[in-house]
Formats: structure tokens, C-alpha cells, sequence
């Protein structure tokens, strides 16, 4: 293996490098879509329609308090996203961690369920095309 000292690197002409307001407007676009990443991912989607979308059934007490869990492993990291992201702070944040910290009764549990997707969703409806999964994702 051979190392390459920082002295003899080859300087990188200062042409190679756009510079211009469209470049980093798209650089910038990318960066913040790779930060979103992360938290917005295929199975969350899966999750959210599973609770909110058309063919949505009512789950069971168990479907629904597995689904809420992974949503609450999700909240912590989605949360850090949209900190980075969004200004100012959206408060529907707000209602999603305080959503994210409750546990309720097995009676109300389907229900609690579909409020917390519902302002998850909003969220990433906040987050507009940071929240756009590429279609190869989707597979």
C-alpha cells in the first residue's frame, strides 16, 4: 500500500470546481436530502401507510403497539433531521416528540396510534422533497 504525503498531492485547479449560485444550490439540495436520509426512510413510509393509507385496516392492540414502537426508534433521529433542516422550528415537531412519549391504554392504543402517523406525516409534509423517497428506493 502506498500513502500519499499531503506535499505531494496534485493541486486541483481552481477551474475544476463550479462555483456558481445554481451548483451549490444543487450540492446544497443533496446535502440536505443525504441528512434526511436517515430518518426518512422506506420502512417509515411502509409504517405510515400501513396506519394512514387507503387499504388502512384497524390493527389490533399488538399490530398497533409494534408499529408505534418503531415509530417512536424512528422520532429521535427524525427529530435531529428536522432541527438541521427546517426554519424556524416547526412546532408539529412538538407533537410528534410529545406523541412519541406516550403510552397509552390498550383501549386507546389504535387511536393514539393514527394521531402520532398523522403528525408525523405532517411533518414530512413540512420537509417537502427532503421527504421524497428516489425511486429506488421504493423497491
Amino acid at each position: 500500500m502506498t500513502a500519499l504525503a499531503y506535499e505531494s498531492a496534485p493541486l486541483a485547479s481552481a477551474a475544476a470546481f463550479a462555483n456558481d449560485a445554481e451548483t451549490a444550490s444543487r450540492v446544497g439540495l443533496g446535502l440536505r436530502r443525504l441528512l434526511a436520509y436517515d430518518a426518512v426512510t422506506v420502512d417509515l413510509y411502509d409504517d405510515l401507510e400501513t396506519v394512514l393509507g387507503e387499504n388502512a385496516a384497524r390493527l389490533s392492540a399488538e399490530g398497533s403497539a409494534v408499529i408505534s414502537d418503531r415509530l417512536r426508534a424512528a422520532t429521535p433521529t427524525l427529530n435531529d433531521v428536522v432541527v438541521r433542516l427546517l426554519r424556524p422550528y416547526p412546532s408539529e415537531m412538538d407533537v410528534v416528540m410529545a406523541r412519541s412519549s406516550e403510552f397509552p391504554g390498550s383501549e386507546d392504543v389504535h387511536g393514539h396510534l393514527v394521531r402520532f402517523a398523522s403528525s408525523i406525516l405532517t411533518v414530512l409534509d413540512l420537509m417537502g422533497e427532503l421527504a421524497e423517497l428516489r425511486e429506488d428506493e421504493r423497491s
